[in-house]
């Protein structure tokens, strides 16, 4: 990954690294998650626990990204791939991994919504 690669590029390489179709990267999207350390439970990564979630978009540059929106202190900010399927049926339900807390509903909390590139609680 460059800070020149697109969302969409490096989904596409996932996959053919993990011996999938890379041409099946349609149906996948690659997500800016911002988390907290210590709040998981015991079967996720290292007691890391998303909290926020947000599809970047296909043509945006998540090195880029991940310069310039560093998370607050105490949180932390990692990119997963999650196929597009999940991300839509999260969102007709309402539940795009937010806590209803301080982050309530706002548009930029769900899956791809917000503004380009922007549009994280806890992050400076």
């Amino acid at each position: 990954a460059t800070p020149r690669s697109s969302a969409r590029q490096l989904v596409r390489e996932a996959l053919e690294r993990y011996g999938l179709n890379p041409d099946d990267f349609g149906q996948f999207a690659l997500c800016d998650v911002v988390g907290r350390p210590g709040g998981g439970t015991a079967s996720s990564a290292g007691g890391w626990q998303g909290e926020h979630l947000r599809e970047v978009g296909d043509w945006e540059r998540p090195l880029v990204l991940q310069e310039l929106w560093k998370p607050k202190a105490g949180w932390s900010r990692r990119f997963e791939i999650r196929r597009r399927q999940e991300l839509e049926r999260a969102g007709d339900t309402g539940d795009d991994g937010d806590t209803a807390g301080e982050w309530g509903q706002s548009p930029e909390c769900r899956p791809g919504g917000g503004r380009e590139g922007g549009g994280h609680p806890g992050v400076a």
